[in-house]
């Protein structure tokens, strides 16, 4: 059993302040284990002179030594506890931190412009595969957007603007109007247009994180009757997110304060954050909202437990690792040599279906996972595996390829596949479960040819000629009978879904 190191991260906010308790395995494997949140307003309580009263501090020094208290009956090994953007630009920020440090015994640190950038920047990369587009960082009182190319940060700004002081600034009451709505708009767009880069790259995504959009994500996701329970990866066209300004805008506060799905703590200031997102949305021309559920504590997360190399290589891989290391399983001789012949099959036969990358992760993540719920019942085990890959949330796929790679690695037939299928027809279409069939019938094929659990299979080649149907040639170190003989069974579905005969020939190795 792998050792394991017990985090604790405070995030220090300007609207709330978070607690998350990190299981740490090495490598960046981690599982969130406890999780801790209260709504302060630090910046709400900020004086007309620019400071942080100390005595103004009482209800965040309790939340902080309750906090100290978790990690103490946790038997956490290091707390680190990171401030923002309220205290970082209080005009007395030396004097808070200290009255801080001297009342709850933990370090404060406070995050810099290009700290705070760096941290949502690293927990974002980590869980999502995109190499180039916008990141809003939307808080209480600052937003930071960086522009990203080829994975790395090229430009970084934080804006004095969040959706507490914002609406503390504009409505103060939580009730809106044509005139204050339209001068945030101002305000926002004003601050953008001094920084040109912003305008220089049109059709990228906007990648967005912070409450603001998590509670976007939640009221669109309700609205839309979405099948999938992830907010993670989904994302919202910039005509849903004047949609959700201008109904909301219309309701009053006491209205939002009844509205299903939208939290009390986020009704009176939900609106001018929108703007903010909106604002942003048009002066970059994006072309759409990703929703982050990974942001500033994931990133002090891996920079804490792995400095030299807090970002990840490859998103998929590592998410499929915390995956299985999460449910209490591990990689065997056998699912990595089903892994590495289903991956073969697929490349020796993907130009007869013309099936491209997407397909290709979408195996790629099946086959590494496909046995994932024998950990709760061996003889129910696809529908487990169905179930955890479409709620654990599997980072480096958008949803409908989540939804894609539970389909293939529970694939047992094609009528319950079709039966699985139903529910997501608004994230799937008839041809995409066609592809889901063949490449679950496919992975099937690849578990037959290791039936033996000898590794008996070294490679697979894949016979194309212009007269005949393809043939599989298999190359082995000794003759497989085993495996031969249990892939008969699979022949019928085979040729459903390939159009060709399951022929074999042995090579050998």
């Amino acid at each position: 059993m792998m050792n394991t190191q017990l985090f604790g991260i405070i995030d220090i906010g300007s609207n709330s302040v978070r607690l998350v308790l990190y299981e740490d395995a090495g490598n960046g494997i981690h599982r969130v284990i406890e999780e801790s949140k209260n709504t302060i307003r630090l910046i709400d309580k900020v004086a007309k002179d620019g400071s942080l009263p100390l005595d103004q501090l009482d209800e965040l020094i309790r939340t902080l030594n309750h906090f100290r208290v978790q990690c103490i009956a946790n038997h956490v090994d290091f707390i680190r506890s990171v401030a923002t953007a309220a205290i970082r630009n209080a005009a007395n920020s030396r004097e808070v931190v200290d009255a801080l440090e001297a009342a709850t015994g933990l370090t404060i640190e406070i995050a810099s412009d290009e700290d705070e950038a760096r941290y949502g920047f690293v927990g974002v990369m980590n869980a999502m595969d995109v190499a180039n587009g916008f990141l809003m960082d939307i808080g209480g009182g600052s937003s930071e957007i960086s522009l990203f190319l080829n994975r790395k940060i090229v430009h970084s700004v934080s804006f004095p603007f969040g959706a507490v002081n914002t609406t503390k600034r504009f409505s103060p009451d939580g009730e809106f109007n044509s005139g204050n709505l339209r001068d945030i708009h101002v305000m926002a767009e004003t601050l953008f247009e001094q920084e040109p880069w912003l305008r220089q790259h049109p059709g990228l995504p906007l990648i967005g994180l912070g409450g603001t959009i998590r509670s976007l994500a939640k009221l669109s996701q309700r609205k839309a009757t979405y099948s999938l329970p992830l907010a993670h990866n989904y994302r919202i066209t910039p005509e849903v997110v004047q949609e959700t300004i201008d109904s909301l805008s219309k309701m009053s506060l006491a209205q939002r304060l009844k509205l299903d799905g939208l939290s009390a703590d986020r009704a009176d200031i939900l609106v001018p954050g929108l703007i903010l997102l909106h604002t942003a949305l048009q002066h970059t021309e994006a072309t759409c909202c990703i929703v982050s559920g990974t942001g500033l504590r994931e990133g002090v997360y891996y920079e804490t437990a792995q400095p030299d190399k807090p970002l990840v290589e490859h998103v998929l891989t590592h998410s499929t690792e915390i995956l299985l290391h999460n449910a209490g399983s591990t990689a065997t001789p056998h699912t990595e040599q089903v892994h590495q012949l289903a991956m073969q099959l697929f490349e020796g036969l993907k130009e007869r279906n013309s099936y491209g990358d997407d397909l290709r992760k979408t195996l790629y993540a099946a086959s590494r996972l496909y046995r994932l719920g024998t950990v709760i019942n061996y003889y129910t085990y696809p529908a487990h595996t169905f179930y955890w890959i479409t709620h654990a949330g599997l980072n480096g796929l958008e949803h409908r390829e989540i939804v894609l790679a539970a389909l293939i690695a529970a694939h047992s037939g094609k009528k319950k596949s079709r039966k699985a299928y139903l529910p997501y027809q608004d994230l799937l279409n008839e041809e995409d479960l066609s592809a889901a069939v063949a490449l679950g019938t496919l992975l099937q094929l690849a578990v037959r040819l290791d039936a033996g659990r000898q590794n008996q299979v070294e490679q697979i080649r894949v016979l194309h000629s212009a007269s005949n149907s393809p043939v599989i040639e298999l190359v082995c170190r000794e003759h497989p009978a085993t495996e031969l003989e249990a892939a008969k069974d699979l022949a019928d579905d085979f040729r459903k879904s390939w159009d060709f005969p399951l022929r074999f020939i042995v090579s050998p190795y």
